[in-house]
């Protein structure tokens, strides 16, 4: 059977580690890595925002906590940015592809793991950033 926690936030501030701590309308999913796992299998993640200033920006994603058993891990989710369009044009839907990483070999004990985001360069306005941890 596939074990998976998958975890959501919103990133607003540039070079802001920021807690993926919600799952839709579950407001404090449990952030323990189930029984009977030891690595982390695959990523899947996603990324969204909103275009609000001109500028570029990347997206990364840091594992960690008393359950990630050889430190933290920095994987690079996404990178985007925009420019202002000329007046009376509207402006393209910025869009940032789910991904799946598989084979991430990540070792975990069933503890506390702690998933955190970050946009890193220009501040680009609100993101919303979604990931799901398979264990195997």
């Amino acid at each position: 059977m596939t074990k998976t926690l998958t975890v959501e936030g919103d990133v607003n501030i540039v070079d802001t580690r920021t807690g993926l701590t919600a799952q839709g309308s579950v407001t404090a999913p449990s952030m323990k890595v189930p029984e009977g796992v030891s690595k982390i299998d695959k990523i899947i993640a996603a990324v969204a925002h909103d275009a609000a200033a001109d500028g570029s920006a990347v997206w990364i994603l840091r594992l960690g906590g008393s359950a990630v058993q050889k430190g933290e891990q920095v994987i690079v989710l996404a990178a985007g940015g925009c420019i202002a369009v000329q007046a009376g044009s509207d402006r393209a839907p910025s869009v940032c592809r789910a991904f799946v990483l598989e084979d991430v070999d990540i070792d975990v004990i069933p503890d506390i793991i702690t998933v955190d985001a970050e946009m890193d360069g220009s501040d680009l306005g609100d993101s919303t950033i979604i990931v799901t941890l398979v264990f195997a």
